[in-house]
């Protein structure tokens, strides 16, 4: 049998957490850190999930461990969903006869939060029937506890694992109490057949921590092992789903003109709603409700709050190991002690004594070589250095002959400055048997993690240096370490079966941007340096806001993609500050790409406002990430600005998330001035009710800004477009994700830029009807029907990176741009993108290829 350990990711701008791969032959373990930018890292390095049955996180209960979860979670479930519809599929006589899934389902263990974690995203996050398990470690602080926890019954096992949890305490939590606290017992979410419920006893009712947990699993619960389907309805009719003479609903009579020669395609906009294809997704709408009827929502969606929680400042550690491994039997040894071969040979085996025909006694222990103990690594988690003294102090190390004989591997995951300590080293030299690989932001080299990406910016870079800059990155360790330690590299593996053994031949090449340039085509290579020399004259445009910049820091849709993150755009007014439109998971991990830490500390500290469209995970995921290292720049350190607020214009169910969330981690939510889309409307904004529109002068104020206007999208429930104009006139309207409407372009009317979704091509129209996106010349069409000034298209499909058909482009129209991650348009050089055509339409034919035939492999 082979097992072996192997690291996924390190601390990077890519990848803030630790990821590492336990493998047995059918079966997979996540340890440490799912952060955000996790699962990209799994698409980059081929990684499969389907495999994968536990994942256990180390550390706090925070968003840099657990970032990347609910992204995870999603794209499992949704593999899932597609290997059953194949399996229906097949069923009903496809030719080719395939094994029928069997969903295995996944459990998450962690610290405590974990289920409020997970509960804060019923308003956005659905998969029915996932069959997922949550697991809290059940809180334990008395000295007694700890002991139990340490000798006692193991935290996890199964088949394969022994799984002993420990939770390490800061110094300062350790001297505010002694007492035990026991935090209910284990959380499990388990799968539910359609209808049935666990009974509640009474003291569920009464006791206030067991009814905390009866309700966050319930809520959990609705959220992934739901029978809810998108055909339960209720009585009321849904405007987004009705076209009508409301100005937000679809615009259906914008024109796409056809291609010369060419009968009218699907591509034209017809005079009325097609009827759309059905789709992959089961839990996406694809038809109209019935007339005075809408679809309920999911149950979970429908609870307004939680109980109240608080951060834990808990870091949980685990020792992994396989189970003890019978000694072998040895046959000469009982032949000596008289057991006759055959039936009692098996018993022995089987560990039961046998008397043999002299009357003689023989137990197995007599006949079989010494038990071996199961083996395996720690996973030793200490944010900071006030956790090392509870760490040093565990009972697990008492027995170091034991610990010799079980840890062949230490995974040390450490906070900044950690890894330096001396009580620490000399534990490490005391565990010398064992390898000490180290995970930390001061040992591990920021390296290229999305190489995919990086290798196309590599290349875009040759038609221009300021559009497309290079991402910023070092090779080099900030720190060394002692010869006894071993800085974390991706690819490294530890192997425990057959033997310990440590390998480094798999460890990845760092990424070479001079290695990427040595073999692009030469054809592109011309056609860049073409592009480059027609630009030596090109004096820009000399408008009022040409110093004004749009940079597309995730281009993507639905998930991340090896090319393309999802979701963000960050634009810059020179004198007003920046804002964010829609921040998609690991959004500042981009912005650490595009930034050295210098300017980075500038960019968070010039960031004063954020859009979020709609709770869709790849438009939203990554705010709190971004709003924790805005909130950390301006109030951490000595600063004139110290009553600096953070703007936020999001759906009211967004500042549900944002508040609920707050009980986890200090993330600057008290900084924050909100103003929900829903009040912003032109037929709310005069409504006595409406809460938050009082804050929109100080908003407006802030951002010296003249208006900021939304519309409602045709996309899902609570999706919507804006148009934000600062008093110097420049002017940016945004669609988010939707289908052309009527609204979206009265409040673009004029817009200095368009930035617009386009999903699909033109000819996959059928697509974006059903799943409520536009195409690329739907996109352009609305910029001519608003008259914008110049368009730029994003949010493509991840599944190929080609370059989109600009066929609604025309000569003297407003100018067209196609949106790729870090690119930095800076609105006086929007005439140079049309000299960076031909050059594009070669390296994304190149990339096509490429993409083939890595399919072609992995099949």
């Amino acid at each position: 049998m082979r097992v072996q350990c192997t690291v996924v990711t390190t601390p990077t701008s890519d990848t803030p957490g630790t990821c590492i791969l336990l493998h047995f032959d059918r079966k997979r373990y996540l340890l440490g850190h799912i952060g955000e930018g996790s699962q990209r890292a799994f698409v980059e390095r081929t990684i499969r999930l389907s495999k994968i049955s536990d994942i256990f996180l180390s550390g706090r209960t925070e968003w840099q461990t657990t970032g990347g979860l609910v992204g995870l979670i999603l794209t499992m479930a949704d593999q899932d969903a597609a290997k059953i519809a194949d399996g229906i599929s097949n069923l009903q006589g496809v030719a080719k006869k395939k094994k029928p899934f069997e969903r295995k389902g996944i459990t998450v263990h962690g610290g405590e939060n974990l289920l409020h974690t997970l509960a804060t995203t019923r308003p956005f996050v659905f998969r029915g029937a996932m069959n997922l398990r949550l697991s809290e470690v059940p809180v334990v602080k008395s000295a007694e506890g700890r002991k139990e926890q340490a000798v006692g019954v193991p935290y996890f096992r199964d088949e394969n694992l022994i799984v002993h949890a420990m939770q390490i305490y800061s110094e300062e939590d350790l001297d505010g109490s002694t007492e035990e606290i026991v935090a209910g017992s284990s959380s499990m979410v388990e799968k539910v057949d359609a209808g049935a419920t666990r009974k509640r006893t009474f003291d569920d009712f009464t006791d206030p921590e067991k009814q905390r947990d009866t309700i966050l699993r319930s809520v959990v619960e609705n959220m992934f092992c739901s029978d809810w389907s998108m055909d339960t309805m209720i009585e009321g009719g849904d405007p987004l789903d009705a076209p009508g003479s409301s100005t937000d609903t679809l615009a259906e009579s914008l024109p796409a003109p056809s291609s010369p020669g060419r009968s009218r395609s699907r591509s034209t906009s017809p005079s009325k709603r097609p009827k759309p294809t059905p789709e992959r997704d089961p839990n996406l709408s694809t038809t109209l409700p019935p007339p005075g009827k809408t679809r309920a929502p999911w149950p979970a969606s429908t609870v307004r709050s939680l109980p109240r929680s608080h951060p834990t400042q808990i870091a949980l550690s685990y020792i992994v190991t396989l189970h003890p491994q019978r000694g072998k039997f040895l046959p000469a040894k009982a032949r000596e002690l008289g057991v006759i071969p055959g039936p009692a040979f098996s018993r022995l085996t089987a560990g039961e004594a046998i008397t043999t025909p002299n009357g003689n006694i023989v137990q197995p222990a007599d006949v079989m070589e010494p038990m071996r103990p199961g083996t395996g690594v720690a996973v030793c988690d200490l944010p900071d250095s006030s956790y090392i003294k509870d760490f040093l102090a565990r009972e697990e190390w008492k027995n170091s002959e034991k610990v010799r004989v079980e840890v062949g591997c230490f995974f040390w995951i450490l906070g900044n400055g950690v890894s330096v300590d001396e009580r620490l080293r000399a534990f490490m030299k005391q565990m010398g048997h064992s390898k000490h690989i180290i995970s930390a932001p001061d040992v591990c080299p920021n390296t290229i993690t999305f190489k995919g990406g990086a290798k196309s910016s590599t290349k875009l870079n040759l038609l221009d240096e300021k559009f497309f800059p290079l991402p910023y990155s070092s090779n080099e360790a900030p720190s060394q370490l002692d010869e006894f330690m071993e800085p974390a590299k991706p690819g490294m593996i530890f192997r425990i079966e057959p033997r310990w053994e440590f390998d480094t031949k798999t460890i990845e090449k760092p990424f070479s941007g001079k290695a990427i340039l040595q073999e692009t085509e030469p054809a592109y290579i011309e056609l860049a340096k073409k592009a480059r020399e027609g630009n030596v004259n090109n004096l820009g445009d000399d408008s009022p806001w040409k110093d004004v910049e749009v940079i597309t820091l995730g281009t993507g849709s639905a998930l991340p993609s090896k090319y393309r993150n999802v979701s963000a755009t960050l634009v810059k007014v020179p004198g007003a500050g920046s804002i964010l439109l829609d921040a998609g998971e690991n959004t500042l991990g981009q912005l650490r790409r595009l930034y050295d830490p210098t300017e980075l500390k500038a960019a968070l500290r010039d960031l004063k406002g954020l859009y979020i469209s709609h709770l869709h995970a790849d438009h939203h995921l990554g705010t709190a990430a971004v709003l924790k290292a805005w909130y950390n720049e301006v109030y951490s350190s000595d600063s004139s600005e110290t009553n600096q607020l953070m703007n936020v214009v999001a759906p009211w169910k967004f500042l549900v998330w944002l508040r609920e969330y707050a009980d986890v981690e200090e993330f600057g939510f008290s900084k924050i001035r909100f103003v929900s889309c829903e009040n912003l409307l032109q037929k709310n904004r005069n409504n006595p009710d409406n809460l938050t529109i009082h804050l929109l002068p100080e908003v407006l104020d802030s951002l010296s800004l003249s208006s900021i206007q939304t519309s409602q999208a045709v996309h899902c429930m609570g999706s919507f477009t804006t148009s934000w104009t600062w008093k110097n006139g420049f002017k940016i309207a945004y669609s988010g994700d939707t289908r052309p409407t009527r609204g979206f372009i009265e409040i673009g009317r004029n817009a200095t830029v368009l930035l617009h979704e386009a999903t699909f091509d033109d000819e996959l129209l059928p697509e974006a009807i059903a799943k409520k996106h536009s195409t690329t010349s739907e996109a352009i069409n609305s910029g001519k029907e608003m008259s914008a000034k110049n368009i730029i298209l994003t949010h493509f499909s991840q599944r190929y990176p080609k370059l989109p058909i600009l066929s609604a482009a025309e000569e003297g129209g407003p100018e067209v741009l196609v949106a790729f991650d870090l690119c930095r348009v800076r609105l006086g050089d929007v005439k140079k993108f049309g000299t960076f055509i031909p050059a594009l339409r070669e390296l994304y034919e190149e990339a096509d290829e490429e993409e083939q035939i890595e399919g072609e492999e992995e099949e």
